[in-house]
């Protein structure tokens, strides 16, 4: 072939479209979906395949995948059917019968689907012994998968079971409307949670997502044949078990010393930090939504005394166990992330973010208390403006000492200041009265005493007084007797009656020369 000429074109390869089953697994089935149907199982315990495959391949259009790899697993006797969902049992497949060697060999008619009877239901599938163990290995190290609900499904149908994993599949499978909250190995179902007297309260599921913004929410799922009294003995149990405590560990002195700490705390230390319960979302179902709300209103009321904060602190939640419910229907339908949670508490349907938060209720409260705080700010502004002084125009909290005023009369500061300027201005009259009068006779001070000092007379002094009180005291005290002034001389007459002399004494020095004509002076 010369270097000219094109290489002649290869045959395309024909893709092969037939492969050969191994004898182990006749349906199929590969590996990782073998996998994903054991942890599914190994968490349900039981489930139909729907559900199973909601969980395990919801990118399949088609739940026949998991349909063929759950009857691989039970040729492996790793799973087993256990009935179905209405009660009815599945009907064997028709055996053969008759002798092949009486005869020649039967016609067999084609294969058909077998075809369950009218009513029936889904079949349920769980693990055996050995599906359990071989679940375990798909699961965390740390997970105590429990038992396989060896009884469940034989005859009852499993309703209680099926609901369950339907909120699990409504919570988690991708294929749920928003977005899916945890994976399923982050589920854990009937946890226990002891009580003392070798009690259990059994969690129908317990969701661990931090991922997704839910560290812990226990949940129970009711249909509505409970009665409310039963379910709300649940949450009886629940703030039994969230009150007990252990010693801490830490401690070196003696036990009675140590500090109590939360025994929930050592059970779910992904809520390490918060200062609230973990909560509990409630899910019903088995009936229309009045039913459902009915139920629901009397077991919020059955349950007041593990929700609702304390009266006097009504946005401590520190000690109360966060409650929400939701329809089982709408969960399917709308998703997790929806508005179908009633927080117990609040006044409307919320989403699961906002009733954890409780975001409707803090905002409506928070909202009464400052009003509340306003209005009484706002009175207690217009009872202070009544208090007012008329005199300084102060408000009671504007006086720091003293006595406040009531509106109507002086405050403390004011009546001191108006008691001592009428005892100035009474004062001021009784010097002008003893100025018009004479001086002291002899000290030749004001005869009512020195301005101000402590023997100053605050009444005019009598007629007849001729000293101040300090002189008066002086001469009581060295027993110098009765003070009799001069008898006037005649110049001095003379002078009065021409109006020369300048005597205040004047008047007093005659009228004591006519009372004692004899003794005139001292």
């Amino acid at each position: 072939m010369s270097q000219d000429q094109e290489p002649a074109e290869q045959p395309a390869a024909k893709k092969r479209t037939n492969f050969v089953r191994a004898k182990a697994y006749p349906n199929g089935s590969t590996g990782p979906l073998r996998h994903s149907v054991l942890q599914v199982l190994g968490v349900l315990k039981v489930a139909t395949v729907k559900q199973v495959w909601r969980l395990a391949q919801p990118d399949h259009e088609k739940p026949n995948t998991v349909a063929s790899g759950l009857r691989d697993l039970a040729k492996n006797k790793l799973t087993e059917q256990r009935g179905t969902t209405s009660g009815i049992p599945k009907q064997p497949e028709p055996a053969d019968s008759g002798d092949e060697a009486a005869g020649p060999a039967p016609v067999r008619p084609p294969k058909r689907r077998p075809v369950r009877p009218p009513g029936a239901g889904a079949v349920i599938w769980g693990l055996t012994d050995l599906g359990l163990d071989a679940a375990k290995s798909t699961l965390p190290s740390e997970r105590k998968i429990g038992g396989r609900a060896r009884s469940v499904g034989r005859a009852t149908g499993a309703p209680h079971a099926m609901a369950v994993n339907d909120t699990i599949v409504a919570f988690t499978s991708p294929a749920t409307p928003g977005e899916p909250i945890g994976t399923i190995a982050d589920w854990i179902t009937e946890a226990p949670h002891p009580l003392p007297g070798e009690r259990n309260q059994f969690a129908d599921a317990v969701l661990t997502a931090p991922a997704d913004g839910v560290p812990v929410l226990l949940v129970e799922v009711d249909l509505h044949n409970e009665t409310p009294e039963f379910i709300a003995a649940k949450f009886e149990r629940y703030a039994e078990y969230f009150a007990l405590t252990y010693n801490d560990p830490k401690h070196d002195g003696h036990h009675s010393e140590a500090k109590k700490l939360k025994t929930w705390r050592r059970k779910y230390p992904m809520m390490a930090g918060s200062d609230s319960l973990p909560p509990i979302a409630l899910v019903l179902g088995g009936a229309g939504p009045r039913g459902l709300n009915n139920l629901l209103n009397k077991v919020k009321d059955l349950t007041v005394q593990h929700w609702a904060p304390p009266r006097l602190a009504p946005l401590d939640f520190s000690k109360r166990i966060p409650i929400l419910a939701c329809h089982l229907d709408q969960l399917k339908e709308h998703g997790p992330h929806a508005a179908i949670w009633w927080r117990f508490g609040a006044n409307e349907w919320q989403t699961l973010d906002d009733a954890l938060a409780h975001t409707e209720y803090r905002a409506r409260v928070q909202a009464r208390l400052d009003a509340e705080d306003q209005a009484a700010h706002e009175a207690l502004e217009k009872r202070l403006e009544a208090t007012r002084c008329p005199g300084c125009n102060r408000r009671q909290d504007e006086i720091k000492h003293g006595r406040p005023s009531d509106g109507t009369e002086l405050c403390g500061d004011c009546r001191n200041k108006a008691w001592k300027a009428e005892r100035e201005e009474k004062q001021q009259a009784v010097r002008d009265a003893h100025a018009k009068r004479w001086p002291c006779w002899t000290c030749k001070g004001p005869l009512g005493g020195a301005f101000g000092s402590g023997q100053e007379l605050t009444k005019e002094a009598p007629a007849d007084a001729l000293e101040c009180p300090s002189c008066q005291s002086h001469r009581l005290n060295n027993g110098l007797g009765r003070l009799l002034l001069p008898k006037p001389t005649r110049a001095e007459e003379r002078q009065a009656r021409k109006g020369q002399l300048n005597d205040p004494w004047w008047e007093m020095r005659q009228l004591h020369a006519r009372q004692w004509p004899v003794r005139s002076s001292n």
